[in-house]
């Protein structure tokens, strides 16, 4: 039987604390309860108070967990299922430690499990805390190996070795041939993300704002549009569902063929126009389990191998999007599409449910008939929005039954959806084709790391109408009732409410003071650096930066560049290992005596090598008979000081012996 060392035990424990710590709220609450008693019960095995579990309580730990895991998750496939069973085998490891070699099993789990934590967050705080559980890890494995070593020791000699283990990782991750980082894989999770959905119904929009979590970055070439200019467009919702009272996108089969890439063609590619100057950018998408892609209009694909744009001129990625994606876009705002629009779009974008909501429905009908043109009639639904009394607030009434009836001619309070859902339903009773465009609006721009960023309360929907020779063209009803929201932002639309009153804490509620704002603005520059470079460092870029700085290299010469880099830092740290010189700290006993060793040496009469002190005083007293009385003193007082049970605590006695010595020499 193995008894791990208790500075080991200690270590191990605590690292173990350590990375089942990130994983606890996506846990079962039992898992969490079982990993502390596994710990409590390997800590009264070593006080020799429990003993280990037996065979049948083994067996049942297992069947048990493995049962528990399908139960806790409902199901064995996925993400979270796989971590939180790492994690059961984690735990139960300890409570079968018998040997050396299960000890270091424990040790080799604790690593994965550390590892596994990236599968959910790569962010700087979350590196740095991982980087001193895989500190204290190290230092356990140590403990196995020197049992003497103190847990601080063990520490700083850990410390020490991934501090030297650096230059080595900085090289190989710039160098070597990239492949996809573990947290790029398409992994099965059920971890929530928030985020637009591909349904709009009155209220969902108005609680998705009340979250400040980062939707995405984005970094323009040139010079960055104006606010009112960033409109996102992520979804298209063109289908009004009269039981729910919602919009929501149109099946994907009515778009046909879809346009992947410059090269492929598709029925309907010639409905797209540019006008105007390009404006190039690229985007960090944040994880939202889901397919669409948010840019701005209309934009021209330069990711073939990952994104398609579909029928009504958006963005798709061809997987969902479970970790951060990264991708680059070129956009025209001045844009012309679908000018000639078919009558079988023509309808679909008219279409209306039967018998739901006739107040509105009326009213457009009205209006529309009241007109003298399309644009006129379009002017007039939001003149009426300016002028009856609406207002936008985050906190609408409860809309039931007829939705846009209620708020049209009832509660008058709403959010963007309430605006931007009514006025397309308004234009379709009016026989104008329109549909709801969901995405997001605006952004808070960077200086520091010259970007913007797009968070969930940024969330907006909007309209497109589509007008005789000039095809889809945006119409925003929120902008009537709240222009300021489309100019500044929701929080000076919202002055009358809380913002993020949801929302615990938040920096973004301090932004009226400077250097809150100015250090937030810091740490977000550096999180993006640290998301572009590291998280998202790509074959593509790995190559565009080696040939930046090397030149035009192909893999051959990189793989000569690695090796030499390999040679030169393994032989720096070799040659730095080989004149680094004993520090160990002598003794004054030891001291004194080679002082006196080396008086003797300079006489001719050198101590050999493995020579005790005895021989080497009765050698040198017949070398030397002269001297004899001298060096039996010194090597009396150095055994005395050295090996005897009652040696004095001072040194005089050596001292004074070896300068009594020095004196009879030079009688």
């Amino acid at each position: 039987m193995y008894q791990i060392p208790r500075n080991s035990l200690v270590l191990m424990l605590v690292s173990i604390a350590l990375v089942i710590l990130p994983h606890i709220l996506r846990l079962p609450i039992w898992v969490t309860l079982m990993s502390i008693g596994c710990c409590f019960w390997r800590v009264m095995v070593y006080q020799g108070r429990w003993s280990f579990p037996g065979k049948w309580a083994k067996t049942f730990f297992v069947f048990g967990s493995f049962l528990g895991v399908g139960l806790g998750y409902g199901t064995l496939l996925g993400l979270e299922p796989w971590v939180g069973m790492l994690i059961i085998a984690l735990v139960l490891k300890l409570l079968e430690m018998h040997r050396k070699q299960d000890a270091y099993t424990v040790v080799v789990l604790a690593y994965f499990v550390a590892l596994t934590e990236f599968l959910f967050e790569q962010s700087i705080p979350y590196t740095l805390y991982m980087y001193i559980a895989i500190t204290l890890i190290t230092s356990a494995l140590i403990g196995l190996n020197q049992a003497e070593v103190s847990p601080k020791a063990a520490i700083k000699k850990a410390s020490s070795m991934l501090a030297q283990a650096m230059p080595l990782m900085i090289l190989l991750f710039v160098m070597f041939p990239r492949i996809g980082p573990l947290w790029t894989v398409p992994l099965q999770t059920d971890v929530a993300r928030t985020g637009v959905t591909d349904s709009m119904s009155p209220g969902n929009i108005a609680e998705l704002v009340q979250s400040d979590a980062l939707a995405f970055r984005a970094t323009f070439e040139g010079e960055v549009p104006s606010y009112n200019q960033l409109y996102w467009r992520g979804l298209v919702l063109s289908y009004f569902n009269k039981g729910n009272q919602s919009w929501t996108q149109e099946r994907p089969g009515l778009y046909g063929q879809t346009l992947q890439g410059k090269n492929d063609d598709a029925p309907w590619k010639g409905n797209m126009e540019y006008v105007g100057e390009p404006i190039r950018y690229s985007v960090i998408l944040e994880p939202t389990n889901q397919n669409w892609i948010f840019s701005l209009t209309l934009p021209e694909p330069t990711d073939e191998e990952r994104l398609g744009l579909v029928r009504d001129f958006r963005f798709y990625s061809f997987q969902e999007i479970r970790a951060r994606f990264q991708y680059e876009l070129t956009s025209y705002l001045d844009h012309r599409t679908d000018v000639a629009l078919t009558e079988f779009w023509r309808h679909r974008y008219t279409l209306l449910p039967d018998g739901d909501n006739p107040r509105a429905r009326r009213f457009g009908s009205e209006l529309r008939a009241d007109s003298l043109s399309d644009d006129e009639f379009l002017s007039r639904v939001l003149r009426h929005y300016m002028t009856e009394g609406f207002a936008y607030t985050l906190k609408p009434p409860t809309l039931e039954g007829d939705t846009i009836d209620q708020f049209l001619f009832e509660t008058r309070r709403g959010f963007c959806e309430h605006f931007a859902g009514s006025f397309v339903y308004l234009m379709r009773s009016g026989g104008l084709p329109a549909r709801v465009v969901v995405g997001y609006q605006g952004g808070e721009f960077n200086r520091r790391g010259n970007y913007v960023a797009v968070r969930q309360f940024d969330a907006h929907a909007w309209a497109e109408v589509w007008m005789e020779g000039r095809g889809w063209i945006r119409v925003d009803p929120t902008s009537v009732v709240a222009p300021e929201r489309i100019q500044e932002g929701l929080e000076f639309a919202v002055e009358g409410e809380e913002f993020l009153a949801d929302v615990g804490l938040s920096l973004m509620k301090f932004r009226s003071s400077l250097w809150i704002t100015e250090l937030r603005l810091q740490f977000s520059a550096l999180n993006h650096y640290w998301d572009a470079w590291v998280v998202g460092y790509s074959p593509t870029m790995q190559m565009e930066l080696l040939n930046r700085y090397l030149g035009d290299i192909d893999r051959k010469t990189m793989g000569i560049y690695l090796i030499g880099g390999f040679f030169v830092i393994f032989g720096l740290v070799a040659l730095f290992l080989l004149m680094k010189r004993s520090t160990r700290k002598l003794a004054p006993v030891e001291r004194e005596y080679l002082k006196y060793c080396q008086y003797l040496a300079d006489q001719g009469l050198a101590r050999a090598v493995g020579e005790g002190p005895l021989d080497y005083g009765r050698r040198v007293s017949e070398a030397r008979p002269d001297l004899a009385p001298g060096i039996r003193a010194v090597t009396n007082a150095y055994v005395r000081l050295n090996f005897a049970e009652d040696r004095p605590e001072e040194t005089d006695l050596l001292r004074k012996a070896y300068r009594n010595l020095r004196i009879r020499s030079f009688a």
